[in-house]
């Protein structure tokens, strides 16, 4: 294979930008530019459309309330820097909890997985004990193995569970939480969270005045974190839901949401809403810094979340194309991996997918039918997403086999496929880059990786010819027979 340009398919990009929000935002600030607001006019003014917008669609509410108000909104720096700034305010508050009891529990954070990875890095370089729970096969989260977890935490009494953090719609899985699962894991949270209360009002019956201050008014309950940046890009009616929606949740719930993955990922911004002294603290120490959002962010985040007419056809439109093509790139993709029958497909569906691969691979319709018809021998597809723009790949079934390492004139080096490791080094002459498998919460054996399909039809079948191809150079000359394929779940 000849010198090829790197395909980068771990990037969480969307396949094309949110132009006219990012317009409106440029026409809106190009006469106040040179102005500074710090929560001022224009961050008082967009909030209130942005909340009309959360209200329309989810019915958030705040007890006792109609809805909820701006103390419970706050504009941030993008999903990473507010997940950021949750861990550290619950951490303080163990940190507090611990000095003032005299007991050493470690803070942790419970995260289903596979979930997105780069969010294990926060709560590891902060010391918090990261408990990860396996997702069942549809993507989902069991409720009652929830429940038993945070039973077994409580029973060991070694750590202090400060959060939960989840993606809706998920990354990697595509999966959209919607109203009954919801409500089902709610009803854990405050059954726990119920029980955590009582407990401190118990033990500030037993402090002396200064532990007593102290104590009063630091949370000791688990703090829901939902991540809802996927918000917008689902292929079918099913609702993403957030927590949010179910009262009882508020006082420890935070929804963070943004403009990334629908176009806007340059702009680094979202926002965050929920419970008041969370969104509070994190006011609180974004004045400290002086470091707020731009008005051009402000802005693009009104067409992102709309409630004017315009900006709601805008975003309507702009969705309709992206999800479009999102969700035919994803098709598309696991049909030439697994085979065009694993699909479930339209026959509309299935002619349009061989005659690209018939035009773009120059070969005739009947010959690219027998191609698509094969999939990729040894490797799996094990998603059936929802939304968004991510599969994942299973390769587990060549572990243990010999392939490759590096070719030489004379003699190969020959190693044996242990880990995501060695499938990095089989396709570094492909030049093809993967999420690692690892990254979303598997292991490094279990030899799955992370692939994006936010790409076009032409980029779609140069990621899987080059697969293909690793195989081909790497394990394919040192077998007799193919491995079966790993067994296809139902996410």
């Amino acid at each position: 294979m000849t010198k090829l340009k790197r395909i980068d398919a771990s990037i969480g990009d969307p396949c094309r930008a949110f132009k006219e929000a990012a317009q409106y935002a440029m026409d809106k600030v190009m006469t106040t530019l040179n102005q500074y607001d710090n929560y001022g006019d224009v961050a008082h003014y967009m909030p209130t459309q942005i909340m009309d917008f959360f209200d329309r669609e989810f019915d958030i509410k705040q007890p006792g309330w109609s809805g909820v108000g701006l103390q419970s909104y706050a504009y941030t720096n993008g999903i990473t820097d507010g997940y950021d700034s949750l861990l550290a305010i619950r951490l303080a508050h163990a940190k507090t909890f611990n000095k003032t009891t005299g007991t050493n529990l470690k803070p942790a954070i419970i995260m289903p997985v596979p979930t997105y990875g780069i969010f294990f890095a926060q709560p590891e370089q902060m010391g918090i004990d990261i408990i990860k729970l396996q997702r069942e096969p549809d993507g989902s989260v069991c409720p009652e193995k929830l429940l038993e977890l945070m039973r077994s935490i409580e029973k060991k009494g070694e750590q202090q569970l400060i959060a939960y953090y989840d993606s809706n719609p998920n990354n990697p899985t595509g999966y959209v939480r919607g109203q009954e699962d919801t409500e089902k894991l709610a009803a854990v949270f405050v059954r726990y969270n119920e029980y955590k209360s009582r407990q401190k009002k118990e033990l500030l019956l037993t402090l002396n005045r200064d532990q007593f201050r102290a104590l009063r008014d630091t949370p000791t309950t688990l703090l829901a974190i939902d991540d809802m940046v996927y918000l917008g890009l689902e292929y079918t009616d099913k609702k993403p839901m957030p927590f949010l929606n179910v009262s009882e949740m508020y006082d420890n719930t935070v929804m963070l949401a943004g403009g990334s993955k629908i176009g806007l990922t340059g702009l680094r911004t979202g926002v965050m809403i929920g419970s008041e002294k969370y969104v509070e603290a994190y006011k609180k120490e974004k004045k400290l810094k002086q470091y707020f959002p731009s008005t051009l962010n402000m802005h693009a985040l009104t067409p992102v979340f709309p409630s004017e007419d315009a900006h709601i056809k805008m975003r309507k439109k702009h969705l309709k194309a992206l999800n479009t093509k999102h969700q035919f790139s994803g098709l598309l993709m696991k049909a030439i991996v697994n085979g065009l029958d694993d699909v479930e497909i339209t026959t509309a569906q299935r002619e349009k997918m061989i005659s690209l691969y018939s035009n773009i691979k120059k070969i005739s319709t009947v010959d690219a039918e027998e191609r698509l018809s094969k999939g990729i021998h040894g490797i799996n597809i094990t998603t059936t997403p929802q939304s968004g723009f991510f599969h994942l790949v299973d390769y587990s079934a060549f572990k243990g086999m010999p392939f490759i390492e590096q070719k030489r004139y004379y003699e190969p080096i020959i190693g044996t496929l242990k880990d995501e490791w060695d499938l990095q080094t089989m396709h570094r002459e492909a030049q093809l880059g993967f999420c690692a498998g690892e990254h979303c919460g598997y292991t490094r054996d279990d030899m799955i990786v992370r692939t994006t399909f936010a790409m076009t039809t032409r980029e779609v079948i140069a990621l899987t010819s080059r697969m293909e191809y690793a195989i081909d150079e790497h394990i394919r000359p040192l077998q007799h027979t193919y491995p079966e394929k790993p067994k296809t779940l139902a996410v």
